[in-house]
């Protein structure tokens, strides 16, 4: 067991030593927790994630909907889609220390309802009130262009908020909101 151990130790430090930069960054990249701080408790978190594991307690509490204090279990898939959106904010920004300002992340049905009876635009099916999607802004980049790195994942829905200074993404069906003219003069 040492033995196997050691070798794999070994593998992975000679790997390290002749992997391309590319491949040493993007490897690292892979190690970044995703950062994140609620706007609206004042809280920070940072959370190691890797592809398809699930989220933890103290993230699904986190990212709880904080009117009424209710977590719910947020989709694994909407934190794979985070790391991806961090590692292709990398791939433009490479020094920049990403974190997620979060506006949004669950929403229960009778906050949902609520903020739609008031005169807001959630949807009456919100992705929110299923933990799949999430309102962020990241410090150090425009919402414009938080907009263009989401809609070339191509991974789900992205809302763009520039008015209020965030980006909506979700882990539904793909799709774009609430213009998609950007689309045509989008470099990916």
């Amino acid at each position: 067991m040492k033995r196997t151990a050691a070798l794999g130790t070994a593998l992975c430090l000679a790997f390290n030593m002749l992997a391309s930069p590319a491949a040493q960054a993007h490897h690292n990249a892979l190690l970044d927790p995703l950062r994140f701080h609620n706007l609206h408790t004042d809280e920070d978190i940072s959370v190691p994630h890797r592809h398809g594991q699930a989220i933890s307690s103290t993230a699904n509490r986190f990212l709880r909907d904080w009117r009424r204090n209710e977590p719910t279990r947020m989709d694994s898939r909407l934190f794979d889609l985070l790391i991806a959106l961090q590692d292709a904010i990398h791939k433009r920004h490479p020094d920049m220390a990403v974190r997620f300002n979060v506006i949004s992340g669950y929403r229960s049905p009778a906050t949902n309802a609520s903020l739609r009876a008031g005169g807001g635009s959630q949807a009456k099916q919100s992705l929110h009130m299923e933990g799949m999607a999430i309102d962020i802004a990241v410090p150090g980049i425009s919402t414009k262009e938080l907009r263009d790195i989401a809609t070339c994942l191509k991974a789900g829905g992205v809302g763009y908020y520039e008015a209020d200074g965030f980006v909506h993404v979700d882990v539904g069906n793909v799709r774009y909101w609430p213009s998609r003219a950007y689309l045509k003069n989008l470099s990916c």
